[in-house]
């Protein structure tokens, strides 16, 4: 077990999308709290999401830069149960880097835990809007920022069940960098007519309501 402030050496990190970038078509899925690249604790995995069209190129690319394929911690039981011809999550280590891969924007059902893709026009946007960060010499591709907030507000709701302190610092950044309309209707693909609830709360920051309030609506 690591120390919790045992940190990866952000030369490391910085290589990791070095080999990246150009070779494959990715986003970062997160960065709650600016850990990457200096503050990345032993025990927190990096999560991209890759290309479909890239994947035998990803492993071929990480196996030739000595990266193990493992195990996902996930694949056990129902975890690992994915609907609509979604790809499963890989899982890479090297040293003391794992590295999370996942080839679409998802969540899990409400139901079984089942994984589900979001919505393709959802997909689609993924790699069209995405956008490219530039931080001294460390280069990565991010989702767009309405994106990111889909991601961020989807995973706390079907996955954390839970928005904590971090989550939400940064979708109150992002809430002040998007285009409402935009995102709200790509948020109608997933929550159809809780949508304009869901902003509402959004706006008025009552996290604490989101998820309640969504799996008791009656509504559709």
């Amino acid at each position: 077990m690591y120390k919790d402030n045992s940190y990866i050496s952000s030369n490391q990190v910085v290589e990791i999308f070095d080999v990246l970038n150009g070779n494959i078509e990715y986003v970062l899925l997160r960065n709650i709290n600016n850990e990457l690249p200096d503050r990345l604790k032993e025990t927190k995995d990096i999560d991209i999401l890759v290309n479909s069209h890239y994947k035998s190129n990803l492993i071929t690319l990480l196996k030739k830069e000595k990266w193990l394929q493992i195990i996902h911690p996930w694949d056990f039981g129902d975890n690992f149960n994915f609907l609509y011809s979604m790809d499963e999550f890989l899982m890479f280590r090297k040293g003391k880097i794992n590295l999370d891969v996942c080839f679409q924007l998802c969540c899990r059902s409400l139901n079984a835990g089942e994984w589900f893709p979001l919505d393709e026009s959802i997909q689609k946007s993924v790699f069209t809007n995405k956008r490219k960060k530039c931080k001294n010499d460390f280069i990565t591709y991010r989702l767009s920022y309405e994106d990111e907030l889909i991601h961020l507000i989807t995973r706390c709701i079907f996955d954390k069940k839970i928005f904590n302190d971090g989550y939400i610092e940064r979708i109150q950044s992002l809430l002040g960098k998007i285009d409402m309309n935009l995102v709200s209707k790509k948020l109608e693909k997933i929550f159809f007519k809780f949508t304009p609830f869901l902003i509402q709360l959004l706006l008025y920051e009552e996290y604490s309501q989101i998820r309640n309030n969504y799996i008791t609506f009656k509504e559709y």
